[in-house]
């Protein structure tokens, strides 16, 4: 394999999939909220305010979510 192909190559991680849902459309408020949200991380990025992922330490940072999630409805 050249150098060229190593350079190109795209990093990867797995994650689980679930199935595809239904779901409701979002309204006009919820829709204005997601393109604000999504505006401001834009925004955090062009002003270098983020953190590149790390491989290594993702799936810890998933199960801490899950572990905080189930806390959070037996509370």
């Amino acid at each position: 394999m050249s150098n060229a192909t190593k350079q190109q190559r795209v990093r990867t991680t797995m994650v689980p999939v679930t199935t595809m849902e239904e779901m409701p459309l979002p309204t006009e408020a919820e829709r204005a909220e997601m393109i604000a949200a999504l505006k401001a991380a834009e925004a955090d990025i062009a002003a270098g305010n983020f953190v590149a992922h790390d491989s290594p330490t993702f799936v810890e940072h998933m199960l801490a979510i899950r572990a905080s999630a189930k806390r959070a409805k037996t509370v």
